[in-house]
């Protein structure tokens, strides 16, 4: 990833998954515990993803009362699901919203967006995710690769 700060969010999740591996053993509520955690941390990426990488385009293309206008609405996305970072890519360009449907359609991107999110919000109200550490580098993996999918649209 280009943007320093997804990459630092990434990388730090990398490295909890990694040591959480070895830090807990076979024991496998401590292993739930972790994944629910790691899960929460990764739909955080995917949230800032949104605001980051958009709002850096937006800051580079337009002026400052236009970039603040749009930031200001960037900054109000939560929980965001696949039909969401294809509405926010159309607004910018129909292309970019065309493409990155076809990307999200692909390898299971799109469900990996949705299990992240819905994971979160089972967490969030108490309730049992049912996310383990395999499917949770699975779904990081994808979503990784979507981060990585608009960078290189809002490049170009």
């Amino acid at each position: 990833m280009r943007n320093a700060e997804l990459n630092r969010q990434a990388k730090k999740i990398l490295e909890l998954a990694a040591r959480t591996s070895s830090a807990v053993g076979s024991d496998d509520e401590l292993r739930a515990h972790w994944a629910r955690y790691l899960a929460v941390l990764t739909a955080g990426l995917l949230e800032n993803s949104l605001r980051l990488l958009y709002s850096e385009f937006v800051t580079k293309a337009s002026s400052g009362p236009v970039a603040r206008y749009a930031t200001g609405h960037l900054e109000r996305i939560r929980n965001p699901k696949p039909g969401k970072f294809l509405e926010v890519a159309g607004r910018f360009k129909d292309i970019w919203r065309t493409d990155l449907e076809k990307f999200l359609e692909t390898d299971g991107r799109s469900e990996a967006i949705e299990a992240i999110m819905n994971a979160r919000h089972q967490i969030a109200h108490g309730k049992d995710s049912g996310i383990t550490l395999a499917q949770l580098t699975n779904y990081f993996n994808k979503i990784v690769e979507v981060i990585e999918f608009i960078e290189k649209q809002i490049k170009s």
